[in-house]
């Protein structure tokens, strides 16, 4: 049996690395939607359009004292989920090559930026952790599968888009057992019923808690983001331009300019946009719901829609760029300066000193973006290779990965960060399973020499 220290020390350690981009920051990174987190959160109130679960972790977490006290608890987090799940599937030197994979991901991926992030960015790698250790675990049905279980229903809480698209793996997953039960016989369709009745319960639960803190369901402003995935993939002016002549929209009257470079955060914040120039986030825009209804439910457009999800769900794992979403955010702008000046000030000169917030973070983005996609590649094509060996977890995070890429695909924009917040799975799990044979082959090579 492996000495506990020995471990502890590893996770430390990997705690430590996954947060060297704040301390090279000199701050925390945050965002735009960092300020809603941050009031939510020490306000405990909820938010109409993004996790009040997030929230509230950073208000619990930051002990209304310091952000860098809710990285510290994000990195915890990764590491113990990060640990385990190699620790289940590599059987040689645990300690030594989760050291050496954690280091290497921290400085070659998005993984310690989302680390570092006032963003629920990491809980997507985690949940997909989660769910391997969950399905991969050699006892399932004990108090500790059930431990693992509600931290994982709790991880996807963190963002509804992680509910979504583990509910669309799972239903996958569970489908196909169905279906042929001799498909990947390491799974349990016990297990799987379990884990997809959990999720579906979770997202009913999170519906429930929203109501129960006054909101009216899951936000109030859902169509009008996915009104701009519609301009976005080019569905809405197909119906706006057939449609139109027959109905009194008054978005017809900007069909043909509904937002600069037909972009969905044009629509949704450039002063030019139909969605502006119509009252913005001051009306409720009822029309949106009904438009949205009609092109679900009238199979020409629906079919335009299903073939631009396939689309854009394909164009994300394209779009790996890290740190496209870093920019400064200094007073007077729009972004969490008011937020961190309210509940943090102690922590104001290092807000506005931090690179992040001069402009001044040089690190080498572009160039290690393009590692990044190599890797990628790479591994993808080596997982390919050796899914024989592996078919089980390789199945299953792949399938959560693509799921993924299929609600981000059909209902936000292509952003960069929704590809590399989870994407780095692919390369740990690659590293991993070629180790595992690497070591296997030596252990052989070492015996068969012997005699």
């Amino acid at each position: 049996m492996k000495p506990l220290h020995k471990s502890l020390l590893s996770v430390v350690f990997g705690i430590v690395i996954t947060l060297w981009p704040a301390i090279y920051n000199h701050y925390v990174v945050v965002f735009t939607d960092s300020e809603l987190y941050i009031n939510c959160g020490n306000e405990f109130s909820y938010t109409e359009d993004r996790s009040f679960v997030y929230g509230w972790f950073v208000g619990i977490t930051s002990l209304h004292i310091s952000l860098w006290l809710t990285i510290l608890a994000q990195a915890i987090l990764f590491n113990l989920s990060c640990y385990v799940f190699i620790n289940q599937n590599l059987k040689e030197y645990t300690d030594m090559m989760y050291v050496a994979l954690v280091s290497f991901l921290s400085l070659f991926t998005a993984l310690a930026w989302d680390v570092c992030y006032i963003m629920p960015d990491v809980f997507s790698a985690i949940s997909i952790l989660l769910l391997a250790i969950i399905m991969q675990h050699k006892r399932p049905f004990t108090k500790t599968w059930f431990a693992w279980l509600v931290f994982y229903l709790l991880s996807l809480q963190m963002h509804f888009s992680f509910m979504l698209f583990h509910c669309l793996a799972l239903g996958i997953l569970l489908i196909i057992r169905l279906i042929t039960s001799g498909f990947i016989k390491g799974i349990s369709t016990i297990a799987t019923s379990i884990l997809f009745i959990g999720v579906l319960a979770n997202i009913g639960l999170f519906s429930l808690e929203k109501k129960a803190l006054g909101a009216d369901g899951f936000s109030n402003v859902s169509h009008i983001f996915l009104m701009g995935k519609l301009v976005e993939n080019g569905v809405l002016k197909s119906y706006l331009d057939a449609e139109c002549p027959s109905k009194n929209y008054e978005i017809c009257k900007y069909k043909d300019s509904l937002a600069p470079e037909n972009y969905s955060g044009n629509f949704l914040f450039h002063p030019n946009s139909a969605f502006q120039k119509t009252g913005a986030w001051g009306t409720p825009h009822d029309e949106y719901k009904i438009i949205i209804n009609d092109i679900l439910f009238t199979p020409k457009y629906a079919w335009q829609y299903a073939k631009s999800i396939i689309i854009e769900a394909t164009k994300s794992f394209s779009k790996n760029k890290i740190g496209n979403s870093i920019y400064a955010y200094p007073q007077g702008g729009w972004g969490p300066y008011p937020a961190i000046a309210k509940y943090y000030p102690n922590e104001m000169n290092a807000y506005n000193s931090s690179l992040q917030n001069r402009s001044e973070i040089t690190f080498p983005f572009q160039v290690i973006s393009k590692m990044y996609v190599f890797m990628l590649i790479v591994s993808a094509l080596g997982l390919i290779y050796l899914i024989r060996k592996k078919t089980t977890i390789i199945f299953m995070i792949g399938l959560a990965i693509i799921s993924n890429a299929i609600i981000t695909g059909g209902l936000v924009g292509l952003e960069d960060r929704y590809s590399t917040r989870q994407n780095y799975l692919i390369i740990l799990l690659f590293l991993v399973i070629l180790s595992n044979s690497v070591f296997t082959f030596l252990k052989k090579d070492k015996k068969d020499s012997i005699f």
